[in-house]
């Protein structure tokens, strides 16, 4: 009932609600489908109002990610929306499986976070996100296509940048060259469509909504507000903090090469690092459990408690508290998986003799 029904339940019921008319426009809606449908125009996707960067209706991703949305500005808005919920919907069972996870009682689980529920339903691009980093996890002993995949989700949404540290603390030198050549590739290729005159656009832009938002959602810097610091204080906690999470992943890989763990690590990273985190980047706690603790325990029911805490940029203290206390006990979690053995890069043995 608790990891079968109701998961279902909840997951039609709000795909119903989702889909009918006039539902409430959300990020594709708001940003992502306008911005694909100037470029088409030959127009700038980086137009923005002051007023709509402070209500998150802005475009702020550099050009890959305009280029990828333009086929949805071919259909009409409510097609193409439609089927970008469908597509995010399908792509958290689709996270699960490439992460090995076989257990259906994990699947239940997981469709009552709400994270997961405000990736899906609020049209946003972490949980495409979360599904690349399980790509990349999946093909990670295949240089060319974990380095076009990393290259790829990186350009899309940089706060996922750990990905090339992790490829380089696992010694993984050609994917993370791969990486390199594909993202240096993609970019001009991007920015050649968009503009490169749109890079100064792009920039100005994202200065702008970072300098809007910072003390909302549930960054570190949003923390560092809660606790009477202004931006400058708050941005140094961040790199500190990242810089001690950076040290963690490189002694993960470098020092033990655990692979999952290191890969856990990065995720922890990407959250940390990140100027702004709303509630919806917390996806990535479900890839970093399934790496480690494939099935049902305990702690995959642990985030369902985020339901208390709203998806809005003004958030209490308390509730920041909360998120990061789910945060790390996820990550320590799944790092101290018992009878999980660390996934090490093969060696090579020479046999001698017939």
């Amino acid at each position: 009932m608790l990891l079968g029904v109701t998961p279902l339940a909840l997951t039609l019921w709000l795909a119903a609600a989702t889909l009918r008319p006039h539902w409430a426009a959300e990020d594709f809606t708001l940003a992502y489908y306008p911005a694909a449908h100037r470029l088409l125009a030959g127009l700038s996707p980086y137009a923005a109002t002051h007023a709509q960067v402070l209500d998150g209706a802005a475009f702020v991703y550099p050009a890959l990610a305009a280029v990828a949305l333009a086929p949805f500005a071919l259909l009409t808005i409510g097609v193409s929306y439609h089927l970008w919920v469908m597509t995010c919907l399908a792509m958290v069972p689709g996270t699960l499986w490439l992460a090995g996870v076989r257990d259906w009682r994990v699947y239940g689980a997981v469709f009552l976070w709400y994270p997961i529920v405000a990736g899906w339903q609020g049209e946003n691009v972490s949980v495409p996100m979360m599904y690349m980093l399980a790509l990349a996890w999946r093909h990670r002993d295949r240089p060319l296509i974990v380095g076009l995949v990393c290259a790829a989700a990186i350009s899309i949404k940089p706060f996922v940048w750990p990905l090339l540290l992790w490829l380089l603390a696992t010694r993984r030198w050609r994917a993370a060259a791969w990486s390199l050549v594909a993202a240096i590739t993609l970019n001009v290729i991007a920015w050649a469509i968009v503009g490169p005159g749109a890079v100064l656009s792009y920039l100005k832009l994202a200065a702008e909504d970072s300098a809007a938002q910072w003390r909302g959602g549930y960054g570190v810097m949003a923390v560092a507000h809660h606790l009477g610091l202004s931006r400058g204080p708050a941005e140094l906690l961040l790199a500190l903090v990242a810089v001690a999470l950076t040290g963690a992943l490189l002694r993960s890989g470098l020092g033990c090469r655990d692979d999952r763990a290191s890969f856990v690590v990065a995720i922890g990273v990407m959250l940390v690092a990140s100027p702004l985190v709303w509630i919806h980047y917390l996806v990535l706690l479900a890839l970093a459990l399934a790496l480690l603790r494939p099935r049902l325990a305990a702690v995959w029911l642990v985030p369902i408690v985020l339901w208390l805490l709203p998806p809005a940029t003004r958030v209490e203290a308390w509730q920041e508290a909360l998120a990061w206390m789910v945060v790390a006990g996820c990550l320590v979690a799944a790092l101290r998986a018992p009878g999980q053995p660390a996934e090490r890069r093969p060696q090579v043995r020479l046999m001698a003799g017939g």
